[in-house]
């Protein structure tokens, strides 16, 4: 039952389903003989209409329990209104043809002229006297036989039905030429009418005992599939249904089954299909489908009009199709014991709601004899809804029918509607030597082997918190089949069997609550929170919403988003103890899935950002007639140096790359610490949870969830930030950090130092030192300030105007020679002409950089302002400056350009660990494996993000790789 919450969970609204379907708009028929095309019932349910209520021109359809017109039937089958009511079904009165038309519900009827007739009759179909009264046969042929004969409608390929032969004027209906054509019963069939169910025959031969002499019941069954499948006989359609029972259900191709599990059961349509059916909604419903359906319809509640008891209804059926009985259904009816069967009294004791007994396999032969395989029984519930009353039937799962039908996987059980006690094979005693009828072994020698129900239960749940309401009821059968060819056989052998009407009384647990409740509103959530961080994008990218790149990162959010929702529900289940490891591996699987493809993409994404350090001051070595450096000022920052002049000082720039590298791969807290206190824990505390593989789940993820806290706080409150440490050896090497993960947006450290420059000797430093005791320095963007990290969304001009300045550069690696000479001009002979192009390169986005960053460009600029409150929450810009030369800095408290960092993914990664322990662990039941599992993801994590950014800065930053650690 808790199976079938993850299903309903993406459904969560469908709870509005029985309230629907129990409305009056369930009393119509499931076939074209529907009287209101706008009502849409189930083939489980029906509304009952006593068959007096009916009139003159309704006949009663058993499948619907309801009154059906003649007249209005098929949307105009039957035309000319000749068709007749026959209790049952309709018929064309006497002196009509009967003509069958494929895709007709009912056949066209057509009255046959006479000579004496004194009007202007023209029959259409036979214009010929009226056949004698004395027929013995009725005719069933093909209408292309005589189309010469259709002066008025146009040729329709139909079957005929007469009392006559349409080809001999004489009327000659007392012989059937078995040349070409077939007798059953009453009627001569040509045989080519036949032809589409000749292949029924090697189902019966595959069925009879193996003695060939063994009469067979199966014998007819073509000429059964003919009738039911193109006539659209209804006691036919019983017939068939019955042989399908009598089967045991067989799902060979050309079994009586075929037609039914062609039509009612979808996942098998290909299989059973031949030329000769056709697929249509075939009556009576005799299978359920498999899979979600099923599961849906066990767990269903239904109202009972009465607390106190159940009420059930039956029908029984004889093996030729006939209606035998139907009624108020006791539990007597498949009482084989001399005891007192249970009542259908709700909520039965224990000692009362069960009845077992030996049986004899001489009873078991007398039993045989007595229902001779015509007794077909369908159960049904009378539950009531919207004040109307309602049958279900009943769903009947016989466990010894398929090995699917045996495991507790409800979505695999393949359930029926009908049933039959006791089966029986007779021998053909005719052709052997038999005993006499007033001897007791003559009972061994009328069967060749018996089928019998030795275990009934009828299940069904109560709730605690709606005692009206009662779980439908289900039918478990277990069958058990005798041979009686053994010599050892005798009739004083014992056969067990047993009735139960058992019951489960469950409440709505915790797994309910979560998996339709909370499960959908988180993923509810999830999409939202996606929708919006796409939005978010799109301004950052300045991408129109319709573009696929959008779309794919609309899938992309929503994937983390949902692996955040599954883990969520996961955590609950495991906290309220509400669930098993099916479940959990259900959840857990697309979790692990879902946030490794997200978390692998955006720590790409973060590696791959547009970087690059911006040098506040040239090296100081080629300087001259200066004992400090304390004499100058930084010369980089104005706009007016000279190439010459400009160039940057390198090993402060590889230190910051080399920092920028280590602080990339820095993390909160420590994998191993983390597993290596989980294990501890679980060795101390798994004697308590008694070998149970949910309440181990539940202490692992616990002990991770717990660890994984204790560091982040420890790490907070004990541990410098890493982060204002990486911004203070900015501001130590006078070099700022401008980064761009997006053409739209970005971040920056401001780290020119307040003193103008870093290249110093000792005597610098230490003045350095009394000046910063003895002045107010500040080390910020603004005078007056101390804040150095700022969320950027720069002038839209500035990244272009980057392309243009990286251009020459670019084109010196992957251009012609041609292309290459025209920016060499200035190249100092003496140096190599690449090395001299990085520089000059280099040298050139610095110079901007520092322009722009300074206020000296006078087409590009940016303000600087405080995020909202809501902002800072949601991480978006919603009041923003931005134009074509203008951008906005914002001032960054929290420090987030963490998010390109291993810190700033921190929660993705334990999330992702913790997932993969979890699915290890229920996948091998072992601590040691999966803790193992969560290290090297880890390690392996690490180690491709650092290999990710190194390449990245050598490309970005214009340092040969070589440098860089």
């Amino acid at each position: 039952m808790r199976m079938m919450c993850l299903f309903r969970a993406i459904n969560w609204c469908c709870v509005l389903f029985w309230s629907g379907l129990h409305s009056p708009v369930a009393n119509c028929a499931l076939t074209t003989t529907t009287t209101n095309p706008s009502q849409v019932p189930t083939p489980h349910t029906f509304r009952f209409q006593n068959p007096t209520q009916c009139l003159k021109n309704e006949f009663y359809n058993l499948n619907l329990f309801d009154c059906v017109p003649c007249n209005e039937v098929g949307n105009g089958d039957g035309a000319l209104g000749n068709l007749q009511p026959d209790k049952f079904s309709c018929k064309c009165p006497d002196g009509h043809l009967s003509i069958y038309e494929r895709g007709k519900t009912w056949p066209t009827c057509d009255e046959i002229c006479t000579p004496d007739r004194s009007d202007n009759c023209t029959s259409v179909w036979l214009p010929q006297p009226r056949p004698s009264n004395q027929c013995k046969y009725r005719y069933l042929n093909s209408t292309s036989a005589f189309a010469n004969q259709l002066p008025v409608h146009p040729l329709i390929s139909g079957i005929i039905l007469t009392q006559t032969n349409p080809m001999s004027r004489e009327g000659d209906c007392i012989s059937c030429d078995m040349t070409h054509n077939f007798r059953y019963q009453d009627f001569c069939l040509a045989s080519t009418l036949l032809r589409p169910y000749v292949h029924y025959n090697a189902f019966w031969q595959g069925t009879t005992a193996p003695d060939s002499s063994v009469p067979s019941h199966f014998g007819d069954l073509k000429f059964v599939a003919f009738f039911c499948l193109t006539l659209r006989n209804d006691t036919a359609c019983q017939q068939l249904a019955n042989l399908c029972v009598l089967s045991h259900f067989s799902l060979e191709k050309h079994s009586p089954c075929s037609a039914f599990l062609l039509t009612q059961v979808s996942d098998v349509v290909m299989k059973y299909a031949h030329s000769g059916e056709q697929v249509r909604s075939l009556q009576p419903f005799l299978f359920y489908k498999k899979g979600r359906v099923t599961k849906e319809l066990l767990s269903k509640t239904l109202q009972l009009p009465d607390r106190k008891e159940l009420r059930l209804f039956s029908t029984t059926f004889g093996l030729d199709g006939g209606l035998k009985r139907w009624g108020a259904f006791h539990p007597e009816i498949l009482n084989m014991c001399q005891q007192k069967a249970p009542s259908l009294r709700m909520a039965l004791p224990e000692r009362e709601s069960e009845v077992s007994c030996q049986l004899t396999l001489e009873r078991l032969i007398d039993l045989a004899n007595q229902r001779h395989n015509d007794e077909f029984l369908t159960v049904f519930l009378n539950f009531s809804s919207n004040w109307q009353f309602f049958f279900h039937q009943l769903p009947v799962l016989i466990e010894t029918l398929t090995p699917e039908n045996q495991r507790p996987q409800q979505e695999e059980w393949q359930l029926v509607k009908r049933f039959q006690l006791i089966s029986a094979s007779p021998r053909n005693n005719h052709l052997h030597q038999t005993m006499p009828h007033y001897e007791d072994a003559h009972k061994l020698q009328q069967y060749y082997s018996l089928r019998y129900v030795e275990d009934i239960d009828i299940r069904y749940t109560l709730d605690r918190d709606q005692p009206d309401r009662v779980g439908l009821p289900l039918i478990r059968l277990r069958y058990r089949h005798i041979e009686m060819g053994s010599r050892n056989t005798s009739l004083s052998q014992l056969y067990p069997f047993s009735l139960k009407i058992s019951y489960d009384q469950v409440k709505r647990g915790w797994d309910w609550l979560i998996l339709e409740v909370a499960l959908p509103l988180l993923l509810l959530l999830a999409f939202a929170a996606a929708v919006f961080r796409l939005q978010n994008l799109r301004r950052r990218r300045k991408a129109d919403l319709y573009q696929m790149s959008s779309l794919l990162e609309f899938l992309l959010q929503l994937a983390g988003n949902v692996a955040y929702a599954l883990l969520a529900s996961v955590l609950l289940l495991l906290l309220l103890q509400a669930s098993n490891s099916r479940m959990l591996k259900i959840l857990l699987y697309p979790a692990l899935l879902l946030q490794f493809l997200f978390l692998a993409v955006q720590l790409w994404r973060s590696s791959q950002l547009e970087l690059f350090l911006i040098d506040w001051e040239r090296p100081r070595s080629s300087c001259e007639g200066q004992r400090l450096n304390l004499d100058s000022s930084s010369l980089c920052s104005s706009v007016r140096t000279f190439v010459a002049e400009s160039s940057v000082s390198t090993w402060r720039v590889l230190f910051t790359a080399n920092a920028w590298i280590r602080l990339s791969v820095a993390q909160k807290y420590s994998t191993l610490g983390q597993v290596f206190v989980v294990i501890a824990g679980y060795q101390f505390l798994e004697s308590f949870t008694r070998g149970d593989i949910f309440l181990r789940c539940c202490l692992i993820a616990a002990a991770y969830l717990l660890t994984y806290l204790l560091q982040i706080i420890g790490h907070q409150l004990f541990v410098s930030n890493p982060l204002q440490k990486f911004i203070d050896l900015c501001s130590l090497a006078n070099i700022s950090l401008f980064s761009l993960t997006e053409p739209g947006f970005g971040y920056y450290i401001h780290g020119r130092s307040p003193h103008g420059f870093a290249d110093t000797d000792m005597s610098s430093m230490i003045l350095q030192l009394q000046r910063t005791q003895t002045m107010s320095g500040r080390r910020g963007l603004l005078m007056d300030s101390d804040k150095q990290a700022y969320v950027i969304l720069p002038p839209r001009n500035l990244h272009i105007y980057l392309e243009r300045l990286l251009l020459p550069f670019q084109r010196s690696l992957t251009g012609t020679l041609s292309q290459t000479m025209l920016y060499q001009k200035d190249i100092v002979p003496s140096i190599d002409g690449q090395m001299e192009r990085t520089s000059i390169a280099y040298a050139s986005v610095n110079r901007f950089f520092c322009a722009f960053i300074d206020h000296a460009i006078k087409d590009m600029d940016y303000i600087i302002k405080e995020k909202s409150f809501v902002e800072q929450l949601l991480n978006c810009e919603t009041d923003n400056y931005i134009t074509e030369n203008r951008g906005t800095f914002y001032i960054d408290d929290s420090f987030s350009f963490s998010r390109v960092l291993l810190l700033g993914n921190h929660l993705h990664i334990f999330v992702l660990e913790l997932l993969l322990v979890l699915s290890i662990f229920l996948l091998s039941s072992n601590l040691l494996i999966a803790a193992a599992g969560a290290c090297a993801l880890n390690i392996l994590l690490r180690h491709v993000f650092r290999h990710w950014v190194r390449r990245n800065i050598s490309r970005k930053t214009l340092i040969d790789e070589r440098f860089l650690l």
